[in-house]
């Protein structure tokens, strides 16, 4: 089975339990391994040579995560293998701004470890800070499912 990371920097827990949603939506098709970046090292990652790597991004102060955006730069530097495939997802509590995300799209851009970025992204917005999920969020992630799901093949 193809190897794929799903790493996220959760603060309220939003992003690590839709993490750990898409995670089981792949489990059966993928080895799928989660973790927070406070938990793990990029080295922890790339000694893995995953085929695929998922990112939860949250909304920090209108912008994406710098935290999990140096987590991938330093991956970036420690990765031998190219990830074929990378994806990520976003949790805010604000109206969304497709900018709020670009700064995490310029990151993976960037790198030289990633060979293709799905063109789709999932964008989850909470009722406040510590969540839970809008309504709607649960359908929304299970389509996400499947579109990651086709573009991990």
């Amino acid at each position: 089975m193809k190897k794929i990371w799903i790493i996220h920097n959760s603060l309220h827990g939003n992003s690590e339990k839709i993490s750990k949603q898409l995670a089981e939506g792949l489990k059966d098709s993928y080895d799928v391994s989660l973790d927070s970046i406070k938990s793990i090292s990029p080295d922890d990652i790339a000694k893995d040579e995953p085929y695929g790597l998922i990112v939860a991004v949250r909304i920090v102060a209108f912008s994406s995560d710098p935290e999990i955006r140096e987590f991938i730069t330093n991956l970036d530097k420690v990765i031998t293998k190219p990830i074929s495939k990378v994806a990520y997802f976003s949790t805010h509590a604000l109206g969304w701004k497709k900018f709020f995300i670009k700064g995490m799209k310029k990151t993976i851009e960037k790198i030289g470890c990633v060979e293709e970025v799905c063109p789709e992204y999932l964008e989850v917005k909470m009722q406040g800070q510590k969540g839970p999920a809008v309504e709607g969020a649960d359908a929304k992630i299970g389509e996400y499912v499947l579109t990651l799901k086709e573009f991990m093949k």
